[in-house]
């Protein structure tokens, strides 16, 4: 499909050379407080505001309004020639509007430096003088500028600052349309850069839109490719949003246009998070550009552009209007409803005389109403439009060969008036000698504002002390809370050790001491049933016993830092099959059918012991609960990065109140099994704590159609 007939979208390109460091940016650190000082740090500021509104009093006269300008040109009255050459750099940057006043404080500036052969500042000062020709789009002059600051870096060894003459060179250069002579200055800048990363991936960038404009697209998307990977290395979101913009209009340019309109998006994602409006504006409307490229996506085009123009709207640059009417206008012509895209191509036309745009986007615009008349079979109406658009084009060319004698026209009525500049400097400098006299007389009113001070000083100093002291308190109280809620914990703790060892310890002693007891004295009086019943009930305390003490250990361990913890990438099949097989045997005894429901291939990123020991408390509890006949379902299923692993019984069920308790040590939720088997607590609290340590969570619920679900998660393996 051929690409519709009107100038390039006003940004599609984001040059990263066209903004050149400013030499004399000033950083502001910023300090946050402590909570506890908070009151502190505000009565800090009142005692700072006072000052400061007292001494502008004295000092000022009662001027209490002042522009940057006025207070940096206050700091020359009293510094070093060194340090006014700064300030006056200084000044030029924040007056770049006025090119004719920047221009004059820079060549002052250069001026003092080479007086008193300030290398580092002569070369400042001649990179701004560039920095404010290139801004006027005098290239020329600016390059002879950049080269002449070249030489003072290059004796300096300013690795840095080289490579920053050497960009701003080629981008003159590509202005120029001087497309090989401009790749020459991006690579030597390059030799310049060593580990300086986002610099490397500028020039890389720069080489990238030369080559795009030269046709040599595939050249341009490797290059864009290289600064996209260094900007993402060091995540320079900014950088990576113009690579990837520009990836974009290299693949439009190969007529690949489904991976233009990739590029575009992802550039246009990373301008929302960093909330860089203008970018997403340029984006969104490039975006809408490549729709006009399908058909079946003309009304997406359409929707694209009214975005767009929102946030230039929302940002005050009306102007761009014209060029996003005229893009709406060639996606109705394409959609054959000609009247609105008349609408839209004469607003265009009313938005750019309005704003002054120039004659391209007028001539293209009658261009294309030409066109639409034609199809319309208004053959009349579209004969004038092409005539005003062969009007327009002759107009457009005429300009052109005035654009030079207009620059030098220029260029003489700016020289002129920097020299009038010049000697209002002057005037200035004999103004701040007088200022200078007339600030020994105020130095007796700041003396007596300096003693109201100190008594302002110590009534505040007092309050603060007080109100420190409160702070101080506060926070030992709730140092004091802290501890007792741990002590309580240790005292729960504690209690739940001595009860195991009480009770659930001693029972089952009483029951191996008691039935062996019988069996040692009285043997021949029982028959074989009831000895075989004293067995099995031997046999149970003693595996109560077991499992009891087990427990402990491992919980003795956890509390006292004793247990490592030592995950790795597991497959859950050995550790269920496991448990399985150790708990089988008991779960026949009930007649229990133990269900397992999972993937072979799922692992999880975990210790193995801990999990083993969770998995066989969870499963016993479900034994010890669930009648005879009953069924115990384990079910694994892995979503999001975690594994959910769910042991399922239609035991006798779990109140909430029970619910809540489970996992507390300080909670009493003991309760005997179907078969009156006796249950610690302990378990569940250990099942809690090693999930806990996996990086996971425990919890139970209660089933509608009876019995209970223990549920808990570990991480699967990252690379899954």
């Amino acid at each position: 499909m051929k690409h519709w007939p009107t100038t390039k979208p006003y940004s599609t390109h984001i040059f990263f050379a066209e903004n050149c460091p400013n030499f004399c940016s000033r950083s502001i650190k910023s300090f946050r407080s402590e909570k506890r000082f908070a009151s502190l740090s505000i009565l800090r500021k009142i005692q700072f505001s006072v000052v400061v509104f007292l001494l502008s009093l004295s000092l000022n006269s009662g001027t209490f309004a002042q522009t940057p300008v006025d207070s940096l040109l206050q700091l020359t009255y009293n510094a070093s020639e060194q340090e006014k050459c700064n300030i006056y750099l200084e000044i030029a940057q924040l007056i770049t509007n006025d090119s004719a006043k920047s221009n004059a404080y820079v060549r002052l500036a250069y001026k003092m430096a080479k007086t008193k052969n300030h290398v580092h500042e002569q070369a400042k000062a001649l990179f701004s003088l560039g920095q404010n020709s290139f801004s006027s789009f005098d290239y020329e002059e600016a390059m002879g500028w950049y080269k002449k600051s070249l030489v003072l870096y290059e004796a300096l060894k300013d690795s840095a600052n080289i490579s920053n003459c050497y960009n701003s060179i080629g981008v003159c250069h590509f202005k120029l349309y001087q497309n090989e002579k401009a790749i020459t200055q991006f690579f030597e800048g390059l030799k310049y850069c060593d580990t300086d990363k986002e610099n490397t991936a500028k020039l890389f960038s720069n080489i990238a839109m030369t080559h795009e404009r030269m046709g040599n697209l595939e050249v341009a998307t490797n290059y864009y490719r290289k600064a996209l990977e260094i900007n993402a290395s060091v995540n320079n979101l900014t950088g990576m949003g113009a690579n990837l913009n520009g990836l974009g209009m290299t693949y439009k340019s190969l007529n690949r246009m489904d991976s233009a309109l990739i590029n575009y998006f992802k550039a246009h994602r990373i301008y929302k998070k960093i909330k860089r409006r203008d970018n997403m504006a340029i984006t969104l409307n490039n975006i809408a550009g490549i729709y006009l490229n399908f058909p079946d996506s003309l009304n997406k085009s359409i929707q694209y552009y009214n975005e767009a123009w929102a946030i230039f709207d929302e940002l005050g640059w009306k102007q761009y209007e014209a060029e996003i009417r005229q893009g709406i206008g060639y996606a109705y012509y394409i959609q054959g409803k000609y009247g609105k895209a008349i609408e839209n191509y004469k607003i265009s036309n009313a938005i750019n005389e309005k704003y002054g745009q120039g004659f391209k986007v007028t001539t293209t615009n009658y261009d294309l109403l030409s066109r639409v008349y034609e199809k319309m079979n208004d053959f009349k109406t579209a004969l004038n439009y092409k005539k005003l658009y062969i009007q327009y084009s002759d107009s457009l060319h005429q300009k052109e060969k005035y654009e030079k004698l207009i620059n030098l026209e220029k260029k003489y009525e700016l020289q002129k008036k920097e020299n009038e500049i010049i000697k209002l400097q002057a005037r200035q400098e004999l103004t701040a000698f007088q200022l200078r006299k007339n600030q020994q007389l105020k130095q007796l009113g700041f003396i007596t504002i300096l003693i109201l001070l100190i008594l302002i000083f110590f009534v505040l100093k007092k309050y603060i002390d007080k109100n420190r002291s409160n702070l101080l308190l506060a926070e030992k109280n709730q140092i004091i809370e802290k501890s007792e809620q741990e002590l309580r914990i240790l005292n729960a703790s504690k209690n739940k050790f001595f009860s195991i060892i009480a009770h659930d310890l001693k029972n089952p002693f009483h029951n191996v001491m008691g039935f062996s007891s019988l069996l040692s004295k009285e043997y021949d009086h029982f028959t074989e049933e009831e000895r075989r019943k004293f067995a099995y009930d031997i046999n149970q305390s003693t595996t109560n016993i077991y499992r009891l003490l087990q427990n402990l250990l491992d919980w003795s361990r956890s509390q006292t830092g004793r247990l490592i913890y030592t995950p790795a990438n597991i497959e859950l099949r050995q550790i269920l099959h496991k448990t399985t097989n150790v708990l089988n045997p008991l779960a026949l005894q009930k007649n229990i059918t133990i269900q397992t429901l999972y993937d072979d291939e799922i692992k999880i990123f975990a210790d193995p012991l801990m999990i083993e020991t969770v998995l066989r408390n969870l499963v016993n509890n479900a034994i010890k609960f669930t009648p005879e006949n009953g069924l115990i379902q384990i079910k694994v299923e892995q979503t999001n990065g975690t594994v959910q692993v769910c042991i399922r019984d239609n035991g006798i069920g779990i109140s909430e109140e029970d619910i809540n308790n489970l996992f507390r040590i300080e909670s009493k939720v003991k309760r005997k099994g179907t078969n009156n088997e006796d249950g610690s607590g302990l378990g569940l609290i250990l099942c809690k704590e090693f999930i806990d340590k996996n990086n996971g969570t425990i919890w139970a619920e209660r089933n509608q159609e009876g019995g209970s679900s223990f549920l808990f998660t570990v991480p699967a393996p990252a690379n899954s």
